[in-house]
């Protein structure tokens, strides 16, 4: 090998030794909230490793009702932590009790006409299996070809749901029975967001503000990652 590439290839491997291993932290974030008596309580207590300067994200909680908070701590020269913290809050919002609620009532079903009919009740159209009630009321999951009340269940038609019976001679079709089903109002969640800069010693506390007695109490180490 000849002397100038060698002695290239070794100041090459010396200046990566002593690249600068990156400042690795471990930030300790505790959640509390105010119990059911006016107290706080700490309620989760995550703890993330991260190095100088990237941010990273906290998850407390579910999408509906929990705090999504990203932090990024930043080293300065004078030994001091800046955390650049950002935070979104979700919670459901509060019911309104000032008025009793009024619920729409439903669509009054008209009674069953009485007939010598069965009652089409419903379909698995892959199984080609039909849901019929008898003049006794009772229920049955039967095929194409069975007979109830003296009707035999000829064919259905998917696109209008009808089901033709037949006895000595005569047709009739069955339209397919539907409830009404009212659709439930999704609950409504509010969500706050806040940005926040502090700046303290490692090692000591500081408090980010929430909402609705809700902080957030951030602890931030130096890790010795030479050992």
């Amino acid at each position: 090998m000849p002397r100038l590439l060698l002695l290239v290839l070794l100041a090459v491997t010396a200046f990566a030794a002593e690249e600068p291993v990156p400042t690795h932290l471990k930030v300790k974030a505790s959640f509390t909230r105010l119990d059911k008596d006016g107290k706080p309580e700490i309620y989760a207590e995550p703890t993330v490793i991260t190095v100088d300067g990237k941010q990273t994200t906290i998850r407390v909680g579910s999408a509906d009702e929990g705090v999504v908070f990203t932090v990024t701590p930043k080293v300065n020269k004078d030994g001091t932590l800046t955390l650049d913290a950002d935070l979104e809050s979700r919670e459901a919002a509060p019911s309104v009790s000032s008025a009793p609620a009024v619920t729409p009532a439903a669509p009054a079903q008209p009674p069953r006409p009485k007939s010598n009919l069965p009652f089409f009740h419903g379909v698995l159209t892959k199984d080609k299996l039909f849901s019929i009630e008898d003049a006794s009321g009772k229920r049955q999951w039967v095929p194409l070809g069975r007979r109830i009340d003296g009707w035999t269940l000829k064919s259905y038609d998917d696109k209008r749901e009808a089901l033709t019976l037949s006895r000595l001679g005569q047709s009739v079709e069955l339209v397919l029975h539907k409830g009404v089903i009212l659709e439930t109002p999704e609950p409504l969640v509010l969500v706050s967001r806040a940005k926040t800069t502090v700046t303290v010693m490692p090692g000591k506390p500081a408090v980010i503000g929430g909402s609705n007695g809700r902080t957030i109490t951030l602890e931030t180490e130096i890790l010795d990652v030479s050992k």
